[in-house]
């Protein structure tokens, strides 16, 4: 459980530090970020080695991020992967710089509906490959992503099972990707439509 606070109250701001990889033209470490919800913290809290392979989380619900601020005695803001909060941003930077991203997640069609969704939206977004969830030799499937050339991965296949494994790409292969994001029910919300809550709900930052 101290983990999982002392890694939140420390996260470094998401959005810097998407900027400044951006910029690099040299590929260092991977970094494997995640975000906790009141259901994820509770699976989380029990995987002791797999929190300390996690390079950033940050709390992906405002009644956590309430807590948390009230706790820590500072601002902890909510940051999602959606399109109400940091993936609407990441995918404006990734279609303006061409990013190579890789989404690991969801069923097939559901993948290759929330793939076709999102280039709609963002038609210069270079996505170098895409695989669906529901796979269990991930050596195999580490392979693929690292033959795309992608620098970027989106993955959601749930918790913990996603954060294990960009944990287990991370260290599978350092000098190429930079970052590796898990993200939850996006893929599964953005084969529906895009704008998967309510424009008020998005506003008032309530996912």
């Amino acid at each position: 459980m101290l983990e999982i606070l002392d890694k939140v109250k420390n996260a470094t701001n998401i959005y810097t530090m998407l900027e400044q990889d951006i910029q690099k033209t040299e590929v260092g470490n991977a970094k494997a970020i995640s975000f906790v919800n009141p259901f994820s913290y509770l699976e989380l809290r029990k995987q002791d080695k797999l929190l300390s392979e996690l390079d950033y989380l940050y709390t992906d619900a405002i009644s956590s991020a309430k807590i948390f601020s009230a706790l820590f005695g500072k601002t902890i803001p909510r940051i999602s992967f959606d399109l109400g909060s940091f993936a609407r941003h990441f995918l404006e930077q990734a279609n303006k710089f061409e990013l190579p991203i890789y989404f690991v997640g969801a069923k097939e069609h559901e993948l290759n509906q929330a793939v076709n969704i999102l280039k709609k939206e963002f038609p210069d977004l270079n996505v170098v490959g895409f695989k669906n969830g529901y796979f269990s030799d991930d050596e195999a499937a580490m392979g693929e992503i690292i033959a795309s050339g992608a620098q970027y991965v989106i993955c959601g296949m749930g918790t913990p099972r996603q954060d294990e494994f960009a944990c287990k790409l991370k260290n599978y292969h350092q000098g190429q990707i930079k970052q590796i994001y898990t993200c939850g029910g996006f893929l599964l919300q953005s084969s529906e439509k895009l704008n998967y809550y309510p424009k008020f709900i998005n506003k008032y930052n309530l996912p």
